[in-house]
């Protein structure tokens, strides 16, 4: 959204941004419900437990399916985006579920979980493509993070809903319910209204207009429409090519790497990794004062509080103080983790501060979730062009989604090459290399328009090549 001057009487509702996000909330909680279902039910497939058994091998292809098809999705989700716009193409994103989940109702075996599971990747890869681009059209600056915080969270809560439903559930009524929920949100979604960047990148100006006093609940949006078609600037459709030759311009390329690099340490760090094997890792530390899976759940419920905490501090301190914060705490945790590994390994009695190893993970997974996690959504719904949103989201979420099917399918050979505790260090290491980056390359944008966004990295690119310049001169 384009900044917005305060007219008495005439002032900006978020209950309609808000609203809307809620119900965005719901896809993200079936994304956390495609990735919770993983932990509960490859256990009971691996060990008999429900009608269908699997081996180890297939197993871990049920797991790594989820992130091999995501890059499918991305794609999808931008020449959806391109083509019939950012609130269609986030509706859109609930078809893939449907399938994934009626696929279990067809028969239980492998090959229908292969094909749910890679379903199931196209549509979170759809979510994480279409969503930023959503709320960053419709939200307000002043709330803008608050609402990707807001969504987020859905995946938390659904991660730790899938863990303990499918303690309880068989596949097949787990299908049904997940099924009852995809459809209801397509269905909440269907009556809210397109952006009115899209409706101005179509040129029809008057839609725009209703679009922006629907999500704004305002009677008079003149300036903001006209701020808002100065950031849009004279709509233009660009080929593929064409886009791919606009990224390779100094200021995009910037833009790109930044986004790729964030992406690229997110998911390499492992993030996805422990969250997979976390009831294993508290099992190989022989952990028994609390059942692990009762750590995994308590885990879950304080992933939750630090989204909802999220939801405040997104906009309160910014986006880079958080992903900041997060970081530094995510890379000690790993580091303390690491040290209780190397301290097992070599026959120390930890039998008497394992309340400290439960602690480190609470304490990792809180300050995962109180940035890391939605941080890179912040960033990718506000500072791409608009002419290059759709395929900057692409690039960036097919960068996330490989990265991310790399470190789950290394994690278990690197740790049978060396040790848990090298595993938790080289986490450790690449984390802080990433709190190192955001101090130093990405910018502020808390509270600031799209527009005021673009112009901020212009002029920052432009600062930066005069100041090259000055020292080629100098060197002359």
């Amino acid at each position: 959204m384009t900044s917005m001057e305060i007219i008495p009487g005439r002032q900006t509702k978020f209950w309609p941004q808000w609203l809307a996000a809620s119900i965005i909330h719901i896809l993200g909680l079936l994304s956390g419900l495609v990735g919770g279902w993983t932990s509960p039910y490859l256990a009971k497939l691996t060990q008999g437990n429900e009608s269908l058994i699997v081996t180890n091998n297939e197993a871990s292809w049920i797991a790594s399916l989820l992130h091999l098809s995501r890059p499918l999705g991305s794609i999808i989700a931008a020449v959806l985006v391109s083509k019939i716009g950012s609130k269609k193409a986030v509706l859109l994103g609930g078809v893939p579920h449907i399938v994934a989940w009626a696929l279990f109702l067809i028969d239980e075996s492998v090959s229908w979980i292969y094909a749910s599971r890679v379903f199931s990747g196209v549509a979170m890869g759809m979510y994480l493509s279409t969503f930023p681009l959503y709320i960053g059209e419709i939200g307000h600056p002043k709330i803008r993070g608050a609402l990707i915080g807001l969504v987020a969270q859905g995946s938390a809560i659904g991660y730790l809903l899938g863990n303990y439903m499918g303690a309880y559930l068989n596949m097949r009524t787990f299908a049904i319910i997940n099924l009852i929920i995809s459809v209801v949100y397509m269905f909440l979604l269907y009556f809210f209204p397109d952006t009115s960047h899209y409706f101005i990148k179509k040129e029809k100006i008057r839609q725009a207009e209703k679009s922006l006093k629907w999500y704004n609940r305002k009677k008079d949006v003149t300036a903001e429409l006209r701020e808002l078609r100065m950031y849009m600037g004279r709509p233009q459709t660009l080929t593929f090519k064409e886009s791919l030759q606009q990224l390779t311009t100094p200021l995009n390329r910037k833009i790109l790497m930044m986004i790729v690099c964030v992406y690229l340490f997110m998911q390499l760090s492992g993030i996805n990794t422990v969250a997979m094997y976390q009831e294993i890792l508290l099992t190989t530390l022989s952990i028994d004062i609390i059942a692990p899976s009762l750590v995994v759940v308590c885990v879950g419920a304080v992933a939750i509080t630090a989204n909802f905490m999220a939801i405040y501090t997104n906009d309160h301190f910014g986006r880079r103080t958080m992903l900041a914060v997060s970081t530094l705490g995510v890379s000690i945790n790993f580091a303390l983790i690491g040290v209780h590994y190397l301290l097992f390994r070599h026959n120390y009695d930890i039998s008497k501060i394992q309340w400290l190893v439960i602690a480190e993970f609470m304490l990792y997974i809180f300050f995962l979730n109180i940035g890391l996690t939605h941080i890179p959504s912040c960033l990718l719904s506000e500072i791409f062009s608009p002419e290059l949103k759709e395929i900057g989201s692409c690039i960036a979420n097919i960068v996330c989604s490989f990265s991310a099917f790399i470190a789950s399918k290394s994690y278990q050979p690197l740790v049978d090459a060396t040790s848990e505790e090298f595993v938790f260090f080289f986490y450790a290491l690449l984390v802080f290399f990433m709190f190192i980056y955001t101090i130093i390359v990405i910018p502020e944008t808390k509270g600031k328009s799209l527009q005021e966004i673009q112009e901020m990295l212009m002029k920052g690119n432009k600062q930066a090549a005069s100041v090259q310049t000055d020292r080629l001169t100098d060197n002359d």
